[in-house]
């Protein structure tokens, strides 16, 4: 036999016992089901036996307590009948008070004093005179409602003896909330039934069997037993299990009758779904037979196909068959492929890597040259923006050394030496700033200024330059007072300026606005220049970004203008944007700045030259001789005592011996730098009081930081504007005086 005949054997002779026992047991799961069932439904009939009990006992009491009613016993037989029918919750049931013979001499559903029927058994009302016990009667037909009643009925006490009996009367209708407390299926059907068996009340169809006798199985076995279940057919015809129990109060009968599809139907789904489980079982067992027998055969076949490969130079593929020698066996056959591919694999490998590194290699060198080509690119444009202004002040500085030069010619030359200078500071800050400004280290000095006069005065600066005076200019301003530095603000101006007129053709328009609106500060620029291409639209504020160079490079500039506008106008909690519809239809540059709460001062201008001496002594420190020599003449004309110092000693022995008001430190000193000088001068008891004020090339937040922790009480960033530095040596006075 094959090894699948095998296999189906032995998983049968596994299965057959397994079969048996589940037939056994699946029997007893079915009759486990069915009386646990029948045990819930017999807990309803109690359960719906204990509410009636409850009710007729309410009753019970009810009519004790109206047997002692002083109404009564004093013969008061209308208030008796106020006070019984007071008692009723609704027309369902009533009380009727009989005397020996059975004539009703009280009816609490009929006015007092109606004449009423005579009982139609006054026996009854005589044996519970005799007993004294109370007594619940069978289902009865009511003489005066004309419906069948049940009641329940007590003896009133008397000296002589009982003369009277009080009765409660219900309608079957009554015994209805009975049913509602017990929440079974809407095919139960719940039954109450009198010591005769004739139905008083029923969950369902209660018109139409309340009356009738019910089943005769269930009224003979109730004769020998209060408690029990039987299998019959209901008054529907329904197959049902008939579940009934005994009143304890009444001797009356509530039966349960229950589908007997609902009670076999659990138990039955169990033997369906046991027996799909066995089917399942073999089935189950047949088809690991097949597969176990295929997988054996299948191995032994992957096994000779290795073998196969492994002659043919191929890497066999390592399988697991689950049959360890055959597993052994493609374990060889596979180590063995192994050794061999990873000879290939290594050669191929480095093959690869060679090609990577091929790669990396001319990938780096395309960087290199774009970067060398970029840096002589920024080289050329950085030559060509420091020679032109160098010119211009070469230009100026030999006009001035020429004998016999007019007064205007003189003044021109200057003013074209400081226009040039400013141009060359603006160069050397924008290069300085670059870097502060993207990494976010730039230090705001905020002060309040109108927007509206910065511009008015950025244009005057300008004036002259970058070929301003070739366009038309059209400023329209308002006030518009922002918390701003002043110094960048000037920056943001002066570049979007300057880029305007850059790429703006001679004879073009160039409109200037400010505003306020929307708590905001509008500054709008507005050319008809050259426009902007669409695919440099979303480059226009990144570095070193510009239009299309030409050689002769009219326009100028290092690409770096508008990412400083940008950056500082961040910086300031504000936003830029660019406009243009294309190339030749000009552009438009928007900054918008939040509007500070109220106006502040104006910009900064040169005092006047004060009228007498000023007694204030100022001390400057400066190691370059011409910075020193034109900052004491500024302040020398503005009235000041200047005394000068070359070098850090030199400062801290003439601020000893001349005990100035005001120092003015360089930090890049020789011998002892500027912080060194401030930490001895603020060390020394003689010197302590002295104002000192830092000028320096370096600008960074950290640099101001580590001025004022050496003392300094102000931190100004070359170049420095005599206005400027007499605004910060005037402000000490006031608190000097």
């Amino acid at each position: 036999m094959k090894i699948r005949t095998y296999l189906t054997l032995t998983a049968m002779a596994v299965l057959v016992p397994v079969i048996v026992f589940a037939a056994l047991a699946l029997n007893m799961l079915l009759d486990a089901e069915r009386q646990a069932a029948l045990r819930a439904v017999h807990e309803t009939a109690r359960a719906t036996a204990l509410s009636v009990d409850r009710e007729l006992a309410a009753a019970e009491a009810r009519l004790r307590a109206l047997a002692t009613s002083r109404y009564l016993a004093g013969g008061d037989l209308a208030g008796f009948h106020r006070q019984a029918k007071g008692l009723m919750r609704d027309d369902n049931e009533w009380i009727v008070l009989f005397d020996r013979s059975g004539q009703q001499i009280i009816n609490t559903r009929e006015e007092f004093g109606v004449p009423l029927p005579r009982r139609s058994r006054p026996e009854i009302g005589l044996e519970v005179m005799r007993t004294g016990a109370a007594y619940v009667s069978n289902l009865l037909y009511g003489a005066v409602v004309k419906r069948p009643v049940v009641s329940v009925e007590v003896p009133v006490p008397h000296p002589d003896g009982p003369q009277l009996v009080i009765s409660q009367a219900f309608v079957t209708d009554y015994l209805d909330r009975a049913f509602e407390q017990a929440a079974v299926p809407g095919n139960w059907v719940i039954g109450i039934f009198d010591r005769e068996g004739v139905t008083v009340a029923r969950s369902r169809g209660g018109e139409q069997f309340v009356g009738k006798p019910t089943v005769p199985q269930l009224i003979e076995a109730a004769r020998t037993r209060d408690e029990g279940v039987l299998r019959t057919h209901n008054l529907d015809g329904t197959e049902i299990y008939g579940i009934y129990t005994r009143s304890r109060l009444s001797g009356w009968i509530v039966g349960v009758g229950v589908p007997v599809v609902d009670i076999e139907h659990a138990a039955r789904k169990a033997v369906f779904v046991s027996g799909i489980g066995l089917l399942a079982a073999i089935g189950g067992a047949a088809l690991v037979a097949f597969l176990l027998g295929r997988r054996l055969a299948g191995a032994v076949a992957g096994a000779a196909q290795s073998a196969a490969a492994l002659g043919r130079g191929e890497l066999p593929c390592e399988t697991r068959s689950g049959v360890a020698e055959v597993d052994h066996l493609h374990t060889a056959l596979a180590e063995a492929g192994s050794i061999l591919q990873r000879e290939r694999d290594s050669r191929e490998a480095a093959e690869a890597e060679r090609e990577v590194l091929f790669a990396s290699e001319q990938e780096a060198r395309r960087l290199a040259e774009q970067q060398n080509k970029t840096k002589d690119e920024f080289l050329a444009m950085l030559g060509h923006e420091l020679r032109n202004p160098l010119g211009a002040i070469s230009n100026a500085v030999a006009i001035l050394e020429f004998e016999g030069l007019s007064e205007e010619s003189g003044k021109r030359a200057r003013d074209v030496i400081g226009r040039q200078s400013q141009h060359l500071a603006r160069i050397v800050d924008d290069l300085l700033d670059v870097s502060r400004v993207m990494s976010g280290k730039v230090f705001l000095n905020r002060q309040r200024l109108d927007l509206a006069e910065a511009v008015r005065q950025c244009i005057a600066s300008l004036s002259g330059a970058q070929r301003a005076d070739r366009h038309t200019l059209n400023v329209e301003v308002e006030p518009a007072w922002v918390d701003a530095d002043p110094t960048r603000i000037e920056q943001v101006i002066s570049n979007l300026l300057l880029n305007a007129a850059k790429y703006t053709p001679g004879e073009g328009r160039i409109d200037v606005r400010v505003r306020a609106a929307d708590g905001k500060a509008e500054l709008t620029v507005r050319d008809n220049g050259i426009g902007i291409p669409p695919q440099l639209m979303p480059h226009i504020f990144d570095v070193f970004v510009q239009g299309p160079a030409t050689l002769d490079r009219t326009q100028g500039g290092l690409g770096i203008g508008l990412a400083l506008v940008q950056r500082l106008v961040m910086l300031h909690g504000g936003t830029v944007t660019a406009y243009s519809e294309g190339a030749g239809k000009g552009s438009c540059f928007t900054v918008q700045l939040p509007l500070a709460a109220s106006a502040g001062g104006a910009g900064r201008a040169l005092p006047p030259r004060p009228a007498g001496g000023n007694a204030c002594r100022v001390l400057l420190v400066e190691d370059n001789e011409d910075n020193r020599q034109t900052l004491a003449a500024v302040l020398s004309i503005y009235g000041f005592q200047v005394t000068e110092a070359s070098d850090g000693h030199l400062g801290v022995r003439a601020a000893t011996a001349e005990r100035p008001d005001v120092a003015v430190v360089d930090i890049g000193l020789p011998g002892i730098d500027g912080y060194e000088v401030a930490r001895r001068l603020r060390a020394a008891p003689e010197t302590r009081h002295i104002r000192l004020i830092a000028v320096t090339g370096y600008g960074q937040a950290e640099d101001r930081e580590r001025a004022l922790a050496a003392g300094f009480d102000a931190h100004l960033i070359k170049p420095v504007e005599p206005a400027r530095l007499l605004e910060a040596i005037n402000s000490f006075i006031r608190f000097i005086r």
